[in-house]
């Protein structure tokens, strides 16, 4: 079954005004967002938007004409694809807007976003998922550990400005963290602006640390608006608190955590393949992260990040990649900043987890039975928004 490369190639000669933006043209933007764009686009809202094609050819031009992998997790069919874009008829009409990235590594901060501008003035807004960057990885972390995130109020702060410099409809598209700080953006927007997005696409993001956020009105008003696709064995999207109107979309390979790879996600035409749910799989990365997660104390998840931290910093390293090529190297050092850690923190770090052996097989013993642990609490959020509506 075709997936995003094979949508370029068999759709990139019908336009927009043909055939309007759907779930591939999602992902393809989405997947191409994490070629380095912040190079060769300018951030600021002032500044001219730039020709897709221009920024293309600069961009491979810059990395020496070659398809070089963006990292250890991320494959190179970002630029591939990137390239084939370059020369169909339905993106080689599109701008390139004020691509923002911060990074900082204390708190962690690994933040990029950008706007395509369609030939109708649509803006489809894309927040990038997690680089290669250990920084990137530090900050899913603390999704998990923190009530909140420093790329939330970027996120909210770019969508803003979207809004006040572009007068067409919004569209907001992002995979894994991207897609979750894409709804959270729009769930913390004003009303003007939430009336004027059109779609968003939550590409196998992760849920929040609690459904406080997914319990907002706003999130009633734009879910006949919003798209969440995951793999049907979905790793990363079954995480923490997140919605239960996903759409389970069919991958080409077979375990959760590569099926985050959305080259993998079958495409057919315009449209993802779709089956009726997630399997047991993703339904138990579903249930026993959140029996976990949820045990886990306000104390236990600072001390949980303060260890993260520590032992990051020992490796010395930036990226994933030089993490893997350096090892050994990267491994004694963060064991020799285990060993210097005080008792009460390292007890405190492993409570955090104890346990979690036996949560996951009571689990898998209650899924078996079909007897879904009440931390889903997907039937409450359904009768939740019933009463709403009644």
């Amino acid at each position: 079954m075709p997936g995003i490369y094979e949508y370029i190639e068999r759709c990139g000669g019908e336009p927009f005004g043909a055939v309007p933006f759907g779930d591939a043209d999602n992902l393809t933007f989405c997947q191409v967002f994490y070629m380095p764009f912040e190079q060769v686009v300018p951030a600021s809202f002032d500044a001219e938007p730039t020709s897709f094609v221009a920024a293309v050819n600069e961009l491979f031009a810059r990395r020496g004409y070659k398809h070089k992998k963006l990292g250890l997790m991320i494959p190179n069919d970002a630029s591939v694809n990137m390239m084939r874009m370059a020369v169909q008829p339905r993106f080689a009409s599109l701008k390139l807007y004020a691509v923002q990235e911060v990074f900082e590594t204390n708190p962690a901060v690994q933040f990029c976003a950008g706007t395509f501008l369609l030939p109708d003035g649509t803006a489809v807004v894309i927040f990038r998922g997690t680089d290669d960057s250990i920084t990137g990885w530090k900050e899913d972390l603390d999704i998990f550990v923190r009530k909140g995130i420093p790329s939330y109020p970027l996120a909210i702060a770019y969508l803003k400005n979207v809004a006040a410099h572009c007068s067409g409809d919004i569209i907001i598209c992002g995979h894994s963290k991207g897609g979750h700080l894409g709804l959270f953006a729009a769930l913390k927007s004003d009303k003007a602006i939430r009336d004027r997005i059109v779609g968003i696409y939550n590409n196998d993001g992760p849920g929040y640390c609690d459904y406080s956020v997914l319990q907002m009105d706003e999130y009633d008003e734009l879910l006949p608006r919003y798209r969440h696709l995951v793999p049907h064995s979905s790793f990363v999207g079954m995480m923490l608190a997140h919605d239960y109107d996903y759409t389970a979309v069919r991958s080409s390979k077979h375990l959760g955590p590569m099926q985050h790879d959305m080259a993998s996600w079958q495409i057919d035409g315009g449209k993802v393949v779709t089956q009726a749910d997630v399997d047991i799989l993703a339904k138990l990365t579903d249930v026993t992260l959140s029996d976990i997660v949820t045990r886990v104390t306000d104390a236990q998840g600072a001390v949980v990040d303060y260890v993260a931290n520590v032992l990051i910093e020992a490796t010395g390293e930036t990226y994933l990649t030089g993490l893997v090529k350096h090892a050994a190297k990267a491994v004694g050092g963060a064991v020799n900043a285990w060993k210097e850690l005080a008792p009460d923190t390292k007890e405190t770090f492993k409570s955090a987890f104890k346990g979690a052996g036996k949560i996951l097989v009571n689990d898998i013993k209650h899924i078996k039975e079909k007897k879904i642990p009440d931390a889903a609490n997907a039937a409450a959020m359904l009768v939740r928004r019933v009463t709403a509506k009644n």
